[in-house]
């Protein structure tokens, strides 16, 4: 009998996003059934909150510090061991169709996007047999989808009516990358724009029609290896309008860490470390994600805010049934009840908890918690379970080796998920850590964070902006949204210094690859 395993990832999702997380205003049966029938992780975290690092550590099974991807910006080494060249030699036909994103886009001699997008070129790619990649609309430029749109339907690449262009390349040597911040929508929401593109020819449905059509490519005795990666909901929020009769704006909750006031938020934000505000303010630069000069205080309503979660929840409803058509025609093949299925995304949004959007130096659960879910091919009979201990995207390699029936390789640094809470018990699951590295020219971030089923524990490096001394500490038990921080409660201090003992000991002494992006490649 075949092995199969079909990994799905989406970008920039929030775990409380989707209906079997608990948001009540999004439609998503196909995920909530995976959910129900299979393995969720209460507490699945990434290893980094970026986009890059993340996905790095998703192909790697290592931490960002293992494999050098620390940020946006810097590329994975392309002799990096994967577990795509992993399950390619024992035998598996390996497949990314959607977005990779283990280098940057901008990047002049990108494998992603100019060696095989722009030259129509498939394959080979850090194992897989077969790579088809699409991002962001128009980002990358010259990407497999961007290439398609431009030679079959150039139309949708221009104009006001259509596809939002999230990046500015750079013109010179040795400039930086810039977002286009531009204001759109019935609110003029940032990031936010009216769509006249017909469904079938956005990303969602385009990377569901590939990754069907790859399927049928497949024969009935080979193993296979099919990771399908959504590149939404991640910014520009612009889904087909045709989409929009699904939710009125109007009718959707803003978050209950939004704040009903700037002094709320304020208060909030002066308890935490020193950037918090400053992100909020806009009145220093503290990160790329941040985008320079841009301020929330001033800027952000609450009708953009809920416009935004409107347009996330309208992508989500999209790729919710694109993977119910993934599933169909694995269904329709035969192949469903001995098919394993893994989803999670890469890393989750503010979408305007604490007045702020995006991602950037925030290792709270907005950014890092993850909708994570393992759903065993059925004629294994692995019943459905809730698993609380700590998991990770690191985790997720070794996963697909045990599936595949081969050892985990000593390069991979995760275990493989328990299925139950009895094996997490015996995998000795305490702890799952997360790191976030920034620098730019108002600030030099560096973050650690650990937790266990109860705590958040986030401590600063020492660098020009912070003195090492500085942290955050939550108990989501009674603060699940991360609002008060302990991290100078002297009742707190016994759970401050076990928690960093376990960052020192655990995290910190793994040795670091720490390679310097490339000039000009933020994204």
């Amino acid at each position: 009998m075949a092995r199969r395993i079909l990994y799905i990832t989406t970008d920039m999702m929030r775990w409380d996003s989707l209906g079997f997380t608990g948001c009540d205003y999004v439609n998503t049966p196909v995920l909530d059934g995976l959910a129900k029938e299979g393995i969720t992780y209460e507490n699945a975290y990434n290893q980094n909150p970026l986009c890059m690092p993340s996905r790095s550590c998703m192909l790697t099974g290592q931490y960002p510090r293992t494999n050098g991807s620390w940020n946006n910006g810097i590329a994975l080494r392309h002799d990096s061991p994967t577990v795509a060249n992993t399950l390619h030699d024992a035998g598996f036909r390996t497949a990314l169709i959607g977005k990779a994103h283990f280098e940057p886009f901008s990047a002049k001699h990108s494998l992603e996007t100019v060696e095989l997008g722009e030259n129509n070129r498939f394959a080979p790619f850090r194992g897989f047999d077969h790579f088809l990649g699409v991002a962001h609309d128009q980002t990358p430029q010259n990407g497999h989808y961007a290439m398609w749109l431009k030679r079959y339907y150039p139309q949708y690449m221009e104009g006001e009516d259509y596809l939002y262009n999230l990046i500015t390349p750079p013109e010179k040597p040795g400039e930086h990358t810039h977002m286009n911040i531009s204001e759109g929508g019935d609110t003029d929401a940032v990031f936010v724009k009216h769509n006249d593109m017909p469904r079938e020819l956005y990303h969602t449905d385009w990377t569901a029609d590939h990754a069907i059509r790859h399927l049928d490519s497949i024969d009935e005795e080979e193993d296979l290896f099919l990771w399908v990666s959504f590149p939404d909901p991640h910014h520009p929020w612009d889904p087909p309008s045709s989409e929009d009769h699904r939710l009125d704006w109007k009718d959707v909750p803003l978050p209950e860490d939004r704040g009903s006031s700037n002094e709320e938020r304020l208060g909030w934000l002066e308890q935490k470390p020193w950037h918090w505000k400053e992100w909020y303010t806009g009145d220093t630069w503290i990160s790329f994600e941040a985008m320079e000069g841009y301020s929330y205080q001033k800027n952000l309503t609450d009708d953009n805010v809920k416009e935004i979660r409107q347009k996330v929840a309208i992508k989500n409803e999209l790729i919710d049934e694109a993977i119910g058509r993934i599933i169909q025609k694995l269904g329709e093949k035969g192949w469903l009840d001995d098919t394993d299925i893994v989803f999670t995304p890469d890393h989750g949004a503010m979408d305007g908890s604490y007045g702020v959007l995006l991602i950037g130096p925030d290792l709270t659960n907005h950014c890092c918690k993850l909708p994570m879910i393992y759903k065993p091919a059925k004629n294994k009979g692995v019943p459905a379970a809730s698993i609380q201990a700590p998991v990770g995207i690191v985790d997720l390699a070794p996963t697909f080796c045990k599936i595949a029936g081969i050892d985990v390789p000593d390069y991979m640094e995760g275990t493989p998920l328990p299925i139950n809470e009895t094996e997490a018990k015996e995998q000795d699951r305490e702890f799952v850590f997360t790191q976030y590295e920034s620098h730019v020219p108002d600030a030099q971030i560096i973050m650690d964070a650990v937790r266990d089923e109860r705590y958040t524990c986030i401590k600063y490096e020492q660098t020009a902006t912070y003195d090492g001394t500085e942290g955050e500490l939550y108990d989501r038990e009674q603060d699940p949204f991360e609002l008060t921080n302990l991290w100078d409660d002297p009742a707190y201090a016994a759970v401050k210094n076990r928690l960093t003992d376990a960052i020192v000991n655990e995290l910190l002494n793994r040795p670091q690859l720490h390679p310097m992006p490339e000039a000009g490649a933020l994204i």
